[in-house]
């Protein structure tokens, strides 16, 4: 059998094993380090959807209340109390009827995906309803913990 040479036998006894020692103690502050910091704050954002109704100006003119269903739950629950209303606990509505004349709609930091509007008039008639696939994108915060996203703009055309 050979004789290995006598730097080699170095190289194999001493810098292997110094260098297995350091990728270890990488891989251990990196682990460490990317550890959770701690829970996320509670969100301190709303995400909003604008819905801006389109088509014949005397129907738009007739809209007085519009509400926006997802699943099962509807925001308001009744055509009335879309109209600037104060909730109970003092905050403003969810959906409200803004200036310009869209109206906004406040969601959850989690919102969701598919929304169905509804358009009455004074009398509680149904002038449109509309169901729309939101595809949402975050504009802030962070992929473990989340952030805003961008608002979603809604075109509703009533006839």
């Amino acid at each position: 059998m050979p004789a290995i040479p006598f730097t080699r036998r170095r190289v194999e006894l001493v810098l292997v094993p110094m260098m297995a020692a350091l990728c270890m103690a990488f891989i251990i502050g990196a682990i460490v380090t990317d550890k959770d910091a701690g829970p996320c704050s509670p969100p301190g954002w709303h995400n909003q959807v604008s819905l801006t109704l389109a088509g014949d100006t005397r129907t738009v003119a007739q809209s007085r209340s519009v509400t926006a269903c997802s699943g099962s739950g509807c925001i308001p629950l009744a055509p009335t109390f879309a109209k600037d209303t104060v909730e109970s606990n003092g905050s403003a509505s969810l959906l409200t009827h803004q200036a310009d004349g869209s109206w906004l709609l406040d969601v959850s930091p989690q919102p969701p995906s598919i929304f169905t509007f509804r358009v009455y008039d004074q009398a509680g008639k149904l002038l449109a309803q509309q169901s729309n696939t939101l595809n949402w994108t975050r504009v802030g915060g962070s992929e473990q913990c989340g952030g805003p996203m961008a608002t979603m703009k809604i075109l509703l055309r009533l006839s």
